[in-house]
């Protein structure tokens, strides 16, 4: 007798979880799409949450992560001689 409990439990529970999944997707069905015809990623974090990023950012990181040097290093003025101005 137990057994029928648990495939019918079974069932409902995989009846909650697609209907949960599939109100998911519709509810951000649009903006997904938005941020997909924009080049972002998308990730899923829960129940009608969503990370939205856009790869330029990262380029960015990438940038600052590899000029801070230059950026920090003085640049000398130069004089109309050519000589370096004290």
């Amino acid at each position: 007798m137990s057994f029928h409990r648990t495939n019918r439990f079974r069932g409902i529970k995989t009846f909650a979880r697609d209907l949960i999944y599939v109100s998911d997707r519709e509810l951000c069905m649009d903006q997904d799409e938005w941020a997909h015809r924009l080049g972002w990623t998308v990730t899923r974090t829960g129940f009608g949450a969503r990370h939205y990023r856009d790869p330029r950012f990262d380029l960015l990181r990438a940038e600052r992560i590899v000029t801070p040097a230059l950026a920090l290093s003085p640049v000398p003025d130069k004089v109309a001689g050519g000589d370096v101005a004290a």
